[in-house]
């Protein structure tokens, strides 16, 4: 290859940015924000999610969860577990959800192949869906008129998960410690639940967060 021609090549380089699936809705329609918002949504952009199927009965599978992730695997139904930057949800009787910190889901994934022993699955399905973190004093409003499971705190405490419809939608909602919820979404499905949002917050007055 000549000097000319790889001099070209080089200027001609393409950076490509890395944007989330909510990057174009985030900044282009959630503005205004209000100083007064009775909801505060922000994207939890570019963790990495890894789905996850082993036996609960067998220790060694349940021990080398622990070794990789830090956290302990949740064995009652509908309930989370959740470390400094890792979070386990439950999904089924031998499927569980892994969100781990953005750019480690490639080495985890192999961490947790390597350690792991008898019959297991693990894929990532990072590129395929987002989460969305939603709090403020309307919260349970806006729930309550967005899904038909019942979200009052008497029912669904922190540390609680399931699997339902919100805006016709399926979504994994989570309650956390700190009273908010996150909402785990298709990729596919994001444009259309996060653009519901903005509308069911119109009477509460809507705030955009960083991502955190």
């Amino acid at each position: 290859m000549s000097e000319v021609t790889q001099a070209t090549q080089e200027s001609e380089a393409v950076t490509v940015n890395r944007e989330s699936p909510l990057h174009y809705v985030l900044t282009d329609v959630m503005q205004p924000s209000s100083s007064q918002a009775g909801i505060i949504i922000h994207e939890r952009a570019h963790r990495g999610h890894l789905n996850l199927r082993g036996d609960p009965e067998d220790a060694q599978f349940r021990q080398g969860v622990v070794d990789v992730l830090g956290v302990e695997l949740p064995l009652e139904a509908c309930t989370f577990n959740c470390g400094d930057s890792t979070a386990l949800y439950w999904l089924g009787p031998n499927e569980w959800l892994a969100i781990v910190a953005g750019n480690t889901e490639r080495k985890i994934e192999c961490q947790l192949r390597e350690t792991l022993g008898g019959h297991f699955g693990v894929v990532d399905v990072s590129g395929g869906q987002t989460q969305v973190n939603v709090s403020g004093s309307a919260v349970e409003q806006l729930l309550k008129k967005s899904s038909v499971y019942d979200f009052h705190p008497n029912h669904f405490a922190a540390g609680q998960c399931v699997q339902t419809t919100f805006a016709k939608s399926a979504v994994m909602i989570s309650k956390n410690a700190d009273q908010s919820f996150d909402l785990v979404m298709r990729r596919s499905f994001s444009d259309y639940l996060c653009r519901w949002i903005i509308d069911a917050s119109a009477e509460y007055g809507l705030q955009l967060n960083a991502d955190a």
